[in-house]
C-alpha cells in the first residue's frame, strides 16, 4: 500500500531529522515547481518511521484514508540544543489555540523569542542564531 506524507510547514521546527534521515525523500534542494517530498523514493515503512520522529508535528501520514499523526507515549518536555521546548505524550497547552491538523500530542514551543507562529516554534531559531 502506497503512503502520503503531509507537510504543514507553519509547525516545522527545522530539527533535520527528516532530511538527515532520508534526503532523497525529504529533500532540502528542489527545481521550481517539484514537491520538497518524495514518498516514492524509499521503502514505507521506512518513511513513516521518519514521519514518527519529526518532533514538531508537521509531518504526518496516510495509508488508505486514514491519516497517522499522533502516538501513545510518555509525556515529557525535552530542552533541545539551541532551539525549542520538544514537548510529547499529550502534555495540555492552555490558553493556546492549535490550528488545524497541528498535533497536540506533540509539538515544539518557541525558546528563542523570533517565531512568528507562537506560542510554536517555526524554525526562527537557525535565522536569528539562538544559542541556549
Amino acid at each position: 500500500m502506497g503512503i502520503v506524507v503531509h507537510d504543514n510547514r507553519g509547525l516545522c521546527s527545522h530539527a533535520g531529522r527528516c532530511t538527515g534521515s532520508h534526503p532523497e525523500v525529504f529533500r532540502e534542494e528542489t527545481a521550481r515547481g517539484e514537491p520538497w517530498i518524495q514518498p516514492s523514493a524509499a521503502e514505507a515503512d521506512a518513511i513513516i518511521e521518519t514521519v514518527r520522529n519529526c518532533p514538531s508535528g508537521a509531518l504526518s501520514y496516510s495509508r488508505g484514508s486514514v491519516e497517522h499523526r499522533d502516538r501513545d507515549r510518555e509525556a515529557k518536555v525535552v530542552v533541545s540544543a539551541d532551539g525549542p521546548y520538544q514537548v510529547e505524550g499529550g502534555v495540555e497547552l492552555l490558553g493556546t489555540e492549535f490550528g488545524e491538523g497541528a498535533s497536540r500530542e506533540h509539538y515544539c514551543l518557541c525558546r528563542c523569542g523570533a517565531s512568528k507562529n507562537k506560542p510554536f516554534c517555526d524554525g526562527s531559531h537557525w535565522e536569528v542564531g539562538f544559542k541556549g
